[in-house]
């Protein structure tokens, strides 16, 4: 980070600078002008985020014209700076994140063609990533769709009724974050004619659902139950394990709680007695997990319905058991929603006095990794593999087991009306891999992980198919990314054929016609006959 003081100095004129960030708050709330003076040649990557920015110069885009990525989260912008920001030829992200922002201008994404039409803005040619997160925009105007490179557009936490019909034109968009908004009704376009889109959520309008229907759920062979209610008092907290935009996950304990009990029930074919024991805790007072949600608005939507989906979800082998929710007393509900633990470790009366709500979970084993990095500024929506903490390539054997469980998964949420709106490989935790053996089946386990994007959507809508197809896509990239970390481990026929299987697999469910993709269950299926062919494979002897 960078300093105000040495800005206004010219400490950085001349020195090639490609990122400014700055901290500090500006007393005027205007864009100073060192900025444009000293760095307009070379700056790339601009961050101004919580400095109390409030607007920005006209001449702003041509003085930086190699401007790529811009933050201003935080800061004071009432309306979008179109007049600004339209020029800005190079601009591929922008962040407008918790600004009060009421009104986005159809100016920033259109523009007079001089023959008395229109044509896209030098910006709407470029974006990829809008972030409009925790505003008070109540309409987009219909010139976003000028944006046929938009492929993560957030806009959770607006005041948004409806989005524009022609926004069906950003035929680029595959991130799409609508949560805690006031859309009564997803448009029919947004589920049938979006070809790329494979990651969505909309939980916390008045078109989600409260909870999944206990009468309509389709037949799954996972078990589900209610989750007991665990009383704060009961609970010992060790230390802090990690800290994400939702809230705060600690390890600790239940002190003689009988809701640690019971087993997730493996789906049949898809996991083993092994996998069982991996994701089950059964003795009280054990080591668990315990997330307490804060009070705020993520990018992917509020903690209360992501603590909701955790509590709906229910049991299942390929999934964090949820062993209870936490019962706090009244007098002992959190605090302000605006307290946030910055510390490496807090006491339980700080967590308690900071938070509101929360899940106690298994603990996940230290020896399970992310099987992949979410994604940087360049790859946008896909995920990394280039730092992932095991660099070893992945056998057939896992690979399968991985999809598998995966799948089977995502084939429960969608069964009980839940939608994960995050199917990524870094939210996918495995174990079991790096084993020199390829052909012990019972040493891979997956886990599908993170809840913060999920929406319940129930599963009485005509238009329920589609939704879990749209995630149908999401898995058909799973599936890219996994056939990518099997590498050249074996190089036989049958390896060839599995290969070849699972690209199959891949253009079936990222078909551009969404109703055309298979169901998970369907998926499940294939990957089961998959599982099957490998496994009877003839073996060759050491």
């Amino acid at each position: 980070m960078q300093t105000l003081a040495t800005l206004l100095a010219g400490g950085y004129r001349g020195a090639g600078l490609t990122k400014l960030k700055l901290g500090e708050r500006l007393a005027d709330g205007q864009l100073p002008q060192a900025i444009l003076d000293d760095l307009g040649d070379t700056l790339e990557h601009l961050d101004l985020s919580g400095t109390g920015l409030a607007s920005l110069p006209a001449d702003f885009g041509a003085r930086l014209p190699r401007l790529r990525i811009a933050f201003f989260s935080s800061c004071a912008f009432e309306s979008f700076p179109a007049a600004a920001l339209a020029g800005c030829g190079q601009l591929e992200m922008v962040a407008f994140r918790s600004n009060g922002m009421a009104s986005l201008p159809a100016e920033a994404f259109e523009e007079e063609d001089g023959a008395g039409g229109s044509r896209p803005t030098p910006l709407a040619k470029r974006l990829r990533w809008l972030i409009l997160t925790d505003n008070r925009l109540a309409t987009l105007p219909a010139s976003i769709s000028r944006c046929g490179c938009l492929e993560k557009c957030m806009l959770s936490g607006n005041r948004l009724e409806a989005l524009p019909d022609a926004m069906a034109a950003c035929q680029s968009l595959t991130l799409l974050r609508l949560s805690a908004n006031r859309m009564d009704r997803l448009p029919g376009w947004l589920l049938t004619a979006m070809p790329r889109l494979a990651f969505l959520s909309f939980a916390g309008n008045p078109c989600s659902s409260a909870a999944p229907s206990a009468t309509t759920t389709r037949p799954s062979t996972a078990s589900a139950s209610a989750l007991p209610h665990i009383d704060w008092k009961q609970i010992e907290v060790h230390h802090v394990l990690g800290e994400g935009a939702s809230g705060i996950i600690s390890k600790g304990v239940v002190r003689s709680s009988s809701g640690l009990s019971g087993e997730s029930t493996p789906v049949s074919g898809m996991s083993t007695p092994a996998l069982q024991s991996a994701t089950t805790t059964t003795v009280a007072e054990d080591a668990v997990a315990i997330k307490i949600f804060r009070g705020a608005l993520t990018s992917d939507g509020t903690p209360f319905d992501e603590m909701a989906a955790n509590i709906a979800a229910g049991h299942h082998v390929n999934l964090v058991r949820v062993h209870g929710q936490i019962r706090f007393a009244e007098e002992e509900e959190g605090g302000e929603e605006d307290e946030i633990l910055e510390e490496a470790e807090k006491t339980k009366e700080e967590i308690q006095d900071a938070f509101k709500g929360g899940i106690v979970m298994e603990l996940i084993p230290p020896h399970y990794r992310v099987l992949g990095q979410p994604p940087s500024f360049a790859s946008c929506t896909r995920d990394r593999f280039d730092d992932r903490d095991d660099s070893s390539p992945l056998s057939v054997d896992a690979a399968l087991s991985i999809l598998a469980g995966v799948a089977s998964a995502a084939e429960h949420l969608h069964g009980r009306g839940i939608a994960h709106g995050d199917l990524y490989a870094h939210n996918i935790l495995v174990t079991g891999h790096d084993k020199s053996s390829k052909d012990d089946k019972m040493d891979t386990h997956a886990i599908l992980s993170d809840f913060g994007a999920a929406t319940l959507y129930g599963t009485a809508g005509l238009l329920d198919p589609l939704l879990e197809k749209i995630e149908v896509l999401a898995f058909a990239h799973l599936v890219a990314d996994v056939l990518g970390l099997i590498g050249d481990t074996a190089t036989d026929e049958t390896t060839t054929t599995v290969g070849s299987r699972l690209q199959d697999l891949h253009r079936q469910c990222e078909v551009a016609e969404v109703a055309a993709r298979p169901t998970f269950a369907t998926v499940v299926g294939r990957l089961t006959d998959i599982q099957s062919e490998w496994s009877s494979r003839p073996r060759t002897c050491a």
